[in-house]
């Protein structure tokens, strides 16, 4: 599987530390502890799978702490679906303490603090997925991290059996282009979690329901750059103070959020190749200034949208 770290070759005092770093850079920094280093053995591969990746790591205990200083001094913007092969993990994020099991799914986001613990080895696939993909297909990412899809479950075997085959054609030779593949297997693993997760919570309140049906309006009209409190206040049938209102639960603004979804939008277009140019990506989701444009998305992301063009799919 493309590119492999592993601690068999090294001396028995080098392995942790080699292994920390390499979790650092493929994943995030964070602590990671275990019972002994010189007992311990890790390995991982990494593959490319068009704008996601896939790593499949086979490891000793050991436990890793996202801490909220890692999150502030080593931000990370990538959301993970873990499928469990063998072995237990214990995982805590968001108030949520979960246990996942070999043909378990769970789920966890870089850009919040978290916790992972294995008390014996382990073996796993995981696919991590740039959170502004994530966000440019569902409403309800936040909801998603800290939470499980059981192996007994039509979706958990789903989205298990997805990243297999995701695993088994990053590994592939003969694909010159991921994104042919990518795209639709990141499609139906975003359906399916969201509606393990959208079935497993108790019915929406008549707000959330309102403000979900007006954050569909807004997400199926980015392109309309003449949206404006007004306007879809009056679209909707709600007053403007009801619109900051809803939007206010969530710690949002009307306008913030739909600037956020715009950015969101555009980063998987260029990442994803829907769109071939920065200029296509701002004009197809309601930027009609480029500066501005560039401006917003970097102060987003920590880089320019320029940068996606030059992101190898394969």
């Amino acid at each position: 599987m493309g590119v492999i770290f592993s601690t068999h070759d090294l001396n028995r005092s080098e392995r942790f530390d080699y292994w920390h770093e390499v979790v650092y850079r493929t994943y995030a920094p964070c602590v990671g502890k275990v019972d002994s280093t010189t007992d311990f053995q890790a390995s991982v591969g990494v593959s490319n799978f068009g704008a996601a990746q896939i790593t499949e790591v086979r490891s000793s205990g050991i436990s890793y702490e996202r801490r909220a200083f890692d999150v502030r001094t080593g931000p990370r913007e990538d959301f993970y679906a873990v499928a469990m092969l063998s072995g237990r993990t214990m995982v805590t994020q968001d108030g949520r303490d979960i246990v996942a099991e070999a043909g378990d799914v769970y789920l966890y986001n870089s850009a919040k603090p978290y916790s992972h613990r294995s008390e014996s080895n382990y073996h796993c696939l995981s696919m991590r997925i740039p959170l502004p993909i994530l966000h440019s297909r569902l409403l309800n990412v936040d909801e998603l991290s800290g939470s499980v899809l059981r192996s007994g479950t039509p979706y958990g075997r789903m989205v298990s059996s997805l990243i297999k085959e995701a695993a088994e054609i990053s590994s592939s030779d003969g694909i010159t282009d991921m994104l042919e593949f990518s795209g639709p297997v990141i499609d139906m693993i975003s359906a399916a979690m969201n509606r393990a997760t959208t079935e497993a919570v108790p019915s929406s309140s008549r707000n959330q329901n309102l403000l979900v049906r007006i954050q569909r309006y807004m997400r199926e009209n980015l392109d309309d750059s003449t949206l404006t409190l007004a306007s879809i206040s009056k679209e909707q049938n709600v007053s403007v103070r009801t619109l900051a209102r809803l939007f206010g639960d969530i710690d949002a603004t009307p306008m913030g959020w739909l600037q956020n979804q715009r950015l969101a939008r555009a980063y998987a277009d260029l990442a994803e190749r829907r769109a071939l140019s920065v200029t296509e990506a701002a004009f197809a989701v309601g930027f009609n200034d480029l500066s501005h444009f560039g401006r917003v998305f970097k102060k987003c992301y920590g880089h320019t949208p320029h940068t996606l063009l030059g992101v190898r799919s394969n």
